[in-house]
């Protein structure tokens, strides 16, 4: 009865520790540095380094934001805010695929004198007759989408602040976890940021 106790006690315990985990999913990275201060109320240009139809998308949510934390959007001001998406494909390692027969054959105009027929009945790489073995591909490093941003002063070529966000690579949407990204970045204009996360659900 007592060791009953115990465990129910550890269930309790574990439960709310498990359900946090689970409700706060997947997170983002963001990292930024201040080169020199951007006044608030900035008047800024958005530029994107692609203007594809996926860029076009994201400018328009960086303007939004910009004119929601009383920053002036104009393609005349001297400050540019230049923007740059990027996948960065990540790694894989794959281990041979299972062999249980394996047929060799030598000599003879056909090739087809002396020929031997082997059955691996087990390996622990490769697998064999007896088990599977350690056959498949291990991902090594995940694939990630990235988000880059400068400030620039055009009429002294200075940078003022540069930032990047990025998240792992996952079933969502690609366009869709990007633009959750934008007013993260947004927030953090002009300040210096080192690894701060950020939900994407």
């Amino acid at each position: 009865m007592r060791m009953f106790r115990n465990g129910l006690l550890m269930l309790v315990l574990v439960l709310p520790a498990t359900n946090l985990a689970w409700a706060q999913g997947p997170e983002g990275l963001m990292n930024g540095v201040s080169f020199k201060p951007l006044p608030a109320g900035s008047v800024i240009r958005v530029r994107a380094l692609d203007n594809s139809d996926y860029n076009l998308v994201l400018q328009a949510d960086f303007e939004s934001a910009l004119r929601s934390k009383g920053y002036t959007v104009s393609q005349d001001a001297r400050i540019i805010f230049t923007f740059e998406t990027r996948n960065e494909i990540g790694s894989w390692s794959t281990i041979g695929r299972r062999h249980i027969l394996s047929l060799e054959s030598y000599g003879g105009q056909g090739g087809g004198e002396n020929a031997k027929a082997k059955f691996n009945v087990y390996n622990s790489e490769t697998g064999g007759l007896f088990n599977r073995g350690r056959s498949g591909t291990t991902i090594t490093t995940p694939s990630r989408y990235r988000l880059d941003v400068t400030i620039d002063d055009r009429t002294n070529g200075k940078r003022l602040w540069q930032g990047w966000s990025e998240a792992k690579r996952a079933a969502s949407d690609e366009l869709k976890l990007t633009r959750r990204m934008v007013p993260v970045i947004v927030d953090g204009l002009g300040r210096t940021i080192r690894r701060r996360t950020f939900p994407l659900n």
